[in-house]
């Protein structure tokens, strides 16, 4: 630069000499005044347009640091009030399906797990409500949707808790679906309401907040551009102040080089005191000196401001590995939450599953229900027509008495599902000789599988005793052997064994019928499970027969396992008890009860068993009345005092309950001996009975042994009494 200038400035000296030097000088300091307008030096130049230039730069710092504070407000709302109330909203809303499916589940499967559940998905929900409520505190559409959750929720609590006590006492719950329905419906609406109210507000902050960074971006824009600009006009013009009397100091440096002192002394005149400003040439070399010694400092300074941008940077660096660890983490709740997904997806599909089996075993129900009333109304219409004692008259008695054992078991084999589900079941244990069972169920069935025109043969190859219930174990194998006859074809076989494997009493069951498929041996102990899904439905049966079986076998502490080959292969069925060697005495066969009169008074609805009942009392020589209401049961005991009272459950007008503590209640009544005949029969039915005042309970239909023997004891008891 000082080269190029040079070459401009030596054809201007001339052969003027000094002269020549002095006239140049003049208008370069004409000009330079020109130029600025003002007589100030180097330094306060500087110090004018990088004042300007640091009051531009505190100025866009003021302006960044409001719209960063602007920036920081939004998203200090955005995330302290609007994402938590859209997260809020989310989780209500899953609560309130959840609570629905719990709901559902309480209305298929009515026990105390599940309301267990149902209540706690309901307090879920009203946590959330209540969080929803807290966040929403400004006055606006938002606050509004959030006033009617509450009611809404409770209506919607209120429907679910009355299909559920619905499902609970057995009555019918469609009427009530439509409520739930419609209150969930409501319920979720105003959630979706609320939900799309802060995600609109969402959108609308952060819209803000972009409009905030870019109006942050064209402000530092403008002023980093005028802080250009300024710095570049303080830069040319200090440039032209100081270049042309560095012109004039090398054209004297060179003139003096050359021997002329003129130019130097002209020169030395013009840089006086009037002339401050050139002054600061002399001062040159040390501010070169003191500059090195600045950047020197500036270069210490910037080294230790690299190693402190190094340990942001490693610090940056850990946050970025912490970020990733929590996109993994996130990475494997989102995992998580897929498997949830499916485990929902597969509860769902059993829930369908058990749906289908539930219509399925109704149609079975009706078709089993159904099939024993035609024998029984054409015996009927053939005993209205038939001579007494005749041979038609007989075989009708013995039709009905078949069909309606039929009726009983189907009805025992329902009520001991249930039983053992709840673990009602009480075994009456004794030391029992299984192998005389097993004959004795044999030889009992032996008929059926003659008319089926199957082979049994009995095979006994130990006698190990166990510790059970000889009912149920009686029951055990027979469900098994009426089990192997329905699906063994005429011809074929059926083996029953009994042996012993160590410490275990093993039973076998084994025929040559139809066999089963794998898919039907994994699901072959479910209740109302069929293998045999035919229309025609020969052989009867609710698919409870082998549930019946996995439930006993195990409450006697055994296994049951089903085997087979395939289809058309037969199948084979072991049990396995475990042996016992004590000796538990059992109880003599009670002796039949004496036949005494009694007078009973029938406390039924129903007209046609109240009057077949009254009948076969007079038969066994009691005197019996009826009363169809409880309040004319009551007052016709007051007027005849009858022995024994036989008081059915769901009366019309009160319960058999009230009636009962209504005779509790009457000094001539108390010591009535009541019975409570009902189709009621779970365990607490008969605990409710006791505690209404009742002396005892029989399940409908009542055998008419049983009857006597609590007609006995009413005698004895009122004997004593």
């Amino acid at each position: 630069m000082i080269d190029r200038e040079q070459g401009a400035t030596m054809p201007g000296e001339g052969p003027d000499g000094p002269a020549g030097g002095a006239g140049r000088h003049a208008p370069d300091e004409r000009s330079a005044g020109r130029w600025w307008r003002l007589d100030l030096s180097v330094g306060q130049r500087l110090a004018l347009g990088f004042g300007a230039a640091g009051v531009l730069i505190a100025l866009m710092g003021a302006i960044s640091h409001l719209e960063v504070t602007r920036v920081a407000n939004l998203r200090h709302r955005l995330g302290t009030l609007i994402a938590p109330r859209a997260a809020a909203a989310a989780r209500l809303e899953h609560g309130v399906l959840h609570m629905a499916i719990a709901a559902r589940n309480c209305v298929l499967f009515p026990d105390v797990r599940r309301r267990e559940a149902y209540d706690e998905a309901e307090r879920s929900v009203r946590g959330e409500l209540q969080t929803l409520v807290q966040l929403s505190t400004l006055s606006d559409e938002a606050t509004g949707l959030v006033a009617r959750l509450p009611a809404e929720v409770d209506r919607y609590a209120a429907a679910a808790r009355a299909l559920i006590a619905a499902a609970q006492a057995k009555a019918l719950v469609e009427e009530l679906e439509p409520e739930m329905a419609s209150a969930r419906e409501e319920l979720l609406r105003n959630v979706h309401a609320y939900a799309e109210v802060q995600q609109r507000r969402l959108e609308e902050q952060r819209a803000s907040i972009a409009g905030a960074m870019a109006t942050m971006d064209r402000n530092n824009l403008w002023t980093g551009a005028l802080l250009v600009l300024v710095l570049a006009l303080t830069g040319y013009a200090t440039t032209r102040s100081v270049r042309q009397p560095a012109l004039a100091l090398v054209a004297s440096a060179r003139r003096l080089g050359a021997g002329d002192f003129g130019h130097a002394i002209e020169l030395a005149r013009g840089l006086g005191p009037g002339q401050a400003r050139r002054d600061e040439l002399a001062e040159l070399a040390q501010a070169f000196g003191k500059m090195a010694l600045e950047l020197r400092a500036r270069e210490e300074r910037l080294r230790g401001q690299n190693e402190e941008l190094q340990g942001q940077k490693e610090e940056l660096q850990a946050q970025q590995e912490e970020l990733q660890a929590q996109q993994e983490e996130l990475q494997v709740q989102n995992e998580e939450l897929h498997a949830q997904g499916e485990e929902l997806r597969h509860s769902e599909e059993s829930l369908r599953e058990a749906d289908r089996n539930k219509n399925e075993f109704l149609a079975v129900l009706s078709h089993e229900l159904r099939n024993p009333l035609a024998p029984i109304q054409n015996s009927l219409h053939i005993l209205e027509r038939a001579a007494p004692g005749s041979a038609q008259a007989r075989r009708a008695q013995a039709v009905v008495a078949r069909q309606v054992r039929h009726l009983t078991r189907l009805v025992e084999d329902l009520l001991d599902v249930t039983r053992i589900s709840n673990g009602k079941v009480r075994l009456q244990r004794a030391h029992v000789e299984l192998a005389r069972i097993v004959r004795q169920v044999a030889e009992d069935n032996a008929a059926l599988f003659a008319e089926r025109g199957v082979e049994l043969r009995v095979e006994v190859a130990a006698e190990p005793s166990v510790d059970g219930d000889p009912a149920r174990l009686a029951q055990i194998v027979g469900n098994l052997l009426q089990n192997a006859a329905k699906f063994t074809p005429s011809g074929g076989r059926v083996l029953l064994a009994l042996d012993a494997a160590g410490a275990k009493a093993r039973l076998r069951v084994r025929d040559t019928g139809a066999g089963l498929t794998p898919e039907t041996l994994g699901r072959l102990f479910q209740p109302f499970m069929q293998a045999d899904v035919t229309l025609a439905r020969t052989d009867g049966g609710l698919g409870l027969g082998l549930a019946l079986v996995k439930g006993l076998v195990e409450l006697h502490g055994g296994t049951v396992r089903a085997q087979s080959e395939g289809p058309g292969k037969g199948a084979e069925f072991v049990i396995e008890l475990p042996r016992s060697d004590g000796a538990t005495a059992t109880a003599p066969a009670a002796p039949p009860p004496p036949r005494l009169r009694r007078r009973v008074l029938v406390i039924e609805d129903n007209v046609d068993a109240a009057e077949s009942l009254r009948d076969a009392l007079a038969l066994e020589g009691h005197e019996v009345e009826i009363a169809f209401l409880g309040a004319d049961g009551i007052e016709r005991a007051r007027a005849w005092g009858p022995d024994v009272v036989l008081c059915d459950i769901g009366l019309p007008d009160v319960a058999g309950h009230e009636v009962a503590r209504a005779f509790r209640g009457d000094p001539v009544l108390r010591q009535t001996f009541l019975v409570a005949l009902t189709g009621y029969a779970l365990p607490e039915d008969q605990k409710r009975a006791r505690e209404a005042g009742f002396d005892e309970h029989l399940a409908k239909p009542p055998s008419m042994r049983r009857l006597a023997e609590l007609l006995a004891a009413a005698g004895a008891r009122q004997a004593m009494g």
